[in-house]
């Protein structure tokens, strides 16, 4: 075929150019709904907006649909005390806080971290002088676990565990920290999705200086349902689809 005008080698790249766009087309058209959901999350991981999101100027390294997610459970669940382990900035912690002295006069966030690295905002709040106690220490040890059980006794409570990312530690943390959840409460365990995480974003976070296993809070939770069956994962916590904790939304329900 010639078209007046058009020389055969631009004709064929032109061809060659519409099905380059047609079969990219058709990938997206044919991908199911937890593919684009997936896409979705890798783009947002990709972005590194997360590096700069904030709760009233601290760094809140979180997603804002998980935020969102946490003030309902914080609603829901009513609890006296939330726990939890890493408390990085603080900005998460003082988030929680700020929503707890809405629901519970007399609430409490109880958060743990290997070193104190809270930014001075957090230092310098009122809120967080009466209502989030730091706890310094390892997450998993005998003592920070003995402090917690006497502080949280006979009391309603929420955990969050979002302090190493390994799967062999966030099981450590699973099996320790469950028993303090109460009945129709949480144990929420982030970040779940690096486990899903394609591997050339891993390689480029690690290049960086993250911490990123290849076995990690995903693989704990499974590990850890295999042998509980008090909790059982809430999916309709996950109804906004971009989530950092998929499977993560740990229900107690006996």
């Amino acid at each position: 075929m010639h078209i007046k005008g058009i020389k055969p080698i631009h004709f064929f790249l032109i061809i060659i150019i519409l099905l380059l766009m047609l079969s990219l087309c058709a990938h997206y058209y044919l991908m199911n709904d937890q593919q684009i959901i997936k896409r979705f999350n890798d783009i947002y991981a990709k972005s590194e907006v997360w590096r700069h999101t904030t709760w009233l100027g601290v760094l809140s390294v979180q997603t804002p649909c998980d935020n969102w997610i946490m003030q309902e459970i914080i609603h829901e669940v009513k609890p006296d005390f939330i726990i939890e382990t890493g408390t990085f900035l603080g900005g998460t912690a003082l988030y929680y806080a700020m929503v707890l002295e809405q629901i519970n006069k007399n609430g409490k966030v109880l958060t743990v971290d290997i070193k104190d690295s809270r930014d001075k905002k957090v230092l310098g709040s009122n809120l967080c002088k009466e209502r989030v106690e730091f706890i310094k220490g390892d997450s998993v040890s005998k003592e920070v676990i003995d402090k917690l059980s006497e502080r949280v006794k006979n009391h309603r409570v929420l955990v969050t565990l979002d302090s190493l990312h390994t799967k062999d530690h966030v099981l450590k943390e699973l099996k320790l920290y469950s028993q303090f959840v109460s009945l129709g409460s949480y144990i929420v365990v982030q970040d779940t999705y690096w486990d899903l995480m394609p591997s050339s974003m891993k390689k480029e976070l690690i290049a960086r200086g993250w911490s990123v296993s290849k076995r990690g809070p995903l693989e704990a939770v499974k590990e850890f349902l295999k042998t509980n069956n008090n909790f059982k994962i809430d999916k309709s916590k996950e109804k906004f689809l971009l989530t950092w904790y998929p499977s993560g939304y740990l229900k107690r329900i006996k």
